[in-house]
């Protein structure tokens, strides 16, 4: 299973977005599933910025530093915003929701940890 499709499937069966995308990646962190979602960021805990935007960007900074800026501004060309109340508001404008969010994040950590330094 793809780290985009665990995610998804960890936000649907009711985790929180930032959980799941620390799930999602909890191989490479060298940590159980709970565990990783243990150390998720808390969703809006930083300004009111989206749980996919925080968990993308402290996984990249524990596993890949260098590539966090690249991540923070892929995000936010891709929807226009970091706030989780903006990105809410927008779904039906970005024809985007929290899963796809989630999912979306986690396939960008996936790519942004495979690409040649």
């Amino acid at each position: 299973m793809t780290h985009e499709m665990t995610a998804r499937l960890k936000h649907r069966c009711g985790d929180n977005c930032a959980r799941s995308v620390y799930a999602a990646f909890a191989e490479e962190l060298g940590l159980t599933e709970r565990e990783a979602q243990e150390m998720a960021p808390l969703p809006r805990s930083q300004g009111g910025m989206c749980g996919a935007y925080l968990a993308g960007t402290a996984l990249l900074e524990r596993l890949a530093p260098e590539k966090v800026t690249s991540f923070q501004e892929t995000f936010e060309q891709a929807y226009g915003a970091t706030s989780c109340r903006v990105l809410v508001a927008a779904h039906r404008r970005l024809k985007k929701n929290c899963n796809d969010f989630v999912g979306e994040t986690a396939a960008l950590v996936e790519r942004l940890l495979t690409e040649e330094k």
